[in-house]
């Protein structure tokens, strides 16, 4: 006989749940639900700063401006920022720290953490790159918060959301960090 003969017979023998004493999935039991995202945004970015601002040690660093476009403060435990969607926790935001809603916080991201609880452990690259804020909670995978995919940047000129918070992104804007985009 040949092996092809035995082919039908095995597949329904590895189909077969005859003599199976694994215990059955309990679906009986409720289901854990993903926490809600926090109403946080990638509000703006400048990826090639070369003299619009500089950071307290006087350097001319790339930044991201992250925005609480909620109603509610927002604590920064569990929340990171990534240069990378396949390592979403590159970088924890300030850990004890939080954003009040209609606030900002102005991450300098130089590759420098050891300058301050801000400053990033990457840089940004001005040629094109993914920016995102991902959240971890137990037994969830990394949930994305927010994020852009942006392009070419322009030296000193921002990329930025008008008004803030909104889905209307705008390049070559004049960089306001920390403050709103305007309307």
């Amino acid at each position: 006989m040949t092996v092809s003969a035995f082919l039908p017979l095995l597949a329904l023998f590895a189909c077969s749940s005859k003599g199976d004493d694994t215990a059955a999935a309990d679906d009986s039991q409720p289901k854990a639900t993903a926490p809600d995202a926090p109403p946080l945004v990638v509000n703006e970015l400048l990826a090639r700063n070369d003299t619009a601002n500089a950071d307290e040690a006087g350097e001319f660093d790339d930044w991201v401006e992250i925005y609480n476009a909620g109603d509610r403060l927002v604590n920064f435990d569990g929340l990171y920022l990534t240069d990378d969607l396949a390592t979403p926790t590159k970088w924890p935001l300030p850990a004890g720290a939080g954003l009040d809603t209609g606030k900002f916080l102005l991450v300098w991201c130089d590759g420098a953490p050891e300058q301050g609880d801000n400053h990033a452990s990457f840089k940004l690259s001005a040629a094109s790159e993914d920016l995102a804020i991902f959240m971890v909670a137990d037994g969830f995978d990394p949930i994305r918060v927010d994020g852009i995919h942006y392009e070419q940047q322009q030296a000193d000129l921002s990329a930025a959301r008008v008004p803030d918070g909104s889905d209307n992104w705008q390049p070559g804007q004049v960089p306001t960090p920390g403050v709103s985009n305007g309307s």
